[in-house]
């Protein structure tokens, strides 16, 4: 099956199982779930749901980064551009490499650096407010290599507070002949406090995540390799999920912000399986929802409602794939190749749900 020419349809031809159950509320494109602090009418939020894609233009030898925010029309089919937010005017993300998208509340994004220095910012691009997190609290010993971070961003209900829980991974060599040891602590920042504290973890993290995490009804949800394990930032614990039996790459997700959701798919191949897994919280056990095949399509972005999957096409192009008809939509929206070749430790986190907000994030701080 070749590629649909731009602005066309063109269905999936292999047979694919398909599961999931619709109703009258979760088969509205773009039907995300807005947490109820979001119902007062006080704060300064416009609860349109609509997406920012990051993408990448040339300025003479380096890669610059901005945001287009795409808005869909009322049939959850059509996106179109409208605005854009870069954060060029910041002393952040002036390097040719882009920052790690951890999430996006309320209007505000969550940016951490990909050169793994740690930076963390708060940004408002619509008021263009910026606040920068002050430096973790955990003291690597001397003889230190290598540092990486996984960060999670998140709001708790209980306290009203915003929080960022992080784990820090230090990477140890004795000398050359000596294996290398890895050692790991997690902590916690609260915007309410403007600081971070050392928090205990009792799950064994061993390597670093192999994803961006997730975040769903109040809780994230970090792959680790071999297990997924979530943080809950209200009651600040931690817990331990199973993994489904699963062959490939993977890829956590949520649906309307209220269910956990994960893709395995292989890495290579023009012609590839995504297989949808739904985490039943009351049975605690995976359930193999969905399955789809199709051609040209890199990797899987965002899942939208219930019923529809952004994917990245191998072009770069933003493709929308409609779980219900099968079909897969190019959306007529691609980002720029990089200039030079670049090798992420991770895949980039480029499509977020946003909702424009005035929300003043220093006003949401005691501190700054």
């Amino acid at each position: 099956m070749g590629r649909a020419n731009k602005g066309m349809f063109f269905k999936v031809t292999e047979p694919i199982s398909s599961k999931l159950r619709y109703n009258n509320n979760s088969s509205i494109p773009g039907s995300h779930y807005i947490p109820k602090r979001l119902h007062d009418p006080h704060t300064n939020v416009n609860r349109d749901n609509k997406l920012l894609f990051r993408q990448r233009y040339m300025n003479e030898d380096r890669d610059l980064y901005y945001f287009s925010m795409l808005r869909p029309d009322k049939n959850g089919l059509c996106f179109k551009p409208e605005k854009r937010y870069s954060l060029t005017n910041h002393r952040f993300e002036n390097h040719s490499q882009p920052s790690r998208i951890l999430g996006s509340l309320d209007g505000i994004l969550c940016l951490e650096d990909e050169l793994e220095s740690g930076n963390i910012v708060l940004w408002n691009p619509v008021t263009d407010e910026l606040k920068f997190l002050p430096p973790s609290s955990i003291e690597p010993e001397e003889d230190l290599t290598d540092t990486y971070f996984d960060s999670a961003f998140g709001f708790d209900a209980r306290s009203g507070d915003y929080k960022v829980v992080r784990c820090v991974h230090h990477r140890y060599f004795y000398c050359d002949d000596r294996p290398i040891r890895l050692t790991y602590q997690f902590e916690l920042y609260s915007l309410k406090n403007d600081s971070w504290r050392p928090i205990l973890n009792p799950v064994d993290v061993e390597f670093p995540a192999v994803s961006i995490p997730t975040n769903v009804n109040g809780s994230c949800y970090f792959d680790f390799c071999f297990k997924i394990v979530s943080f809950d930032f209200a009651d600040e614990v931690f817990s331990v999920l199973p993994l489904p039996p699963i062959i490939n790459y993977r890829f956590l997700c949520g649906i309307d912000g209220s269910t956990l959701d994960l893709i395995d798919y292989p890495r290579k191949g023009d012609r590839r399986r995504y297989d949808l897994w739904s985490w039943k919280s009351s049975k605690r056990c995976w359930s193999n929802v969905d399955s789809f095949v199709v051609e040209g399509v890199e990797r899987p972005l965002l899942l939208w409602g219930r019923d529809k999957c952004f994917l990245e096409g191998n072009n770069l192009e933003l493709l929308l794939f409609d779980l219900k008809t099968r079909e897969l939509k190019p959306l007529g929206i691609k980002d720029t190749p990089p200039w030079r070749v670049k090798s992420l430790s991770r895949p980039e986190n480029k499509l977020v749900p946003f909702v424009e907000s005035t929300v003043s994030i220093k006003g949401l701080s005691k501190v700054g």
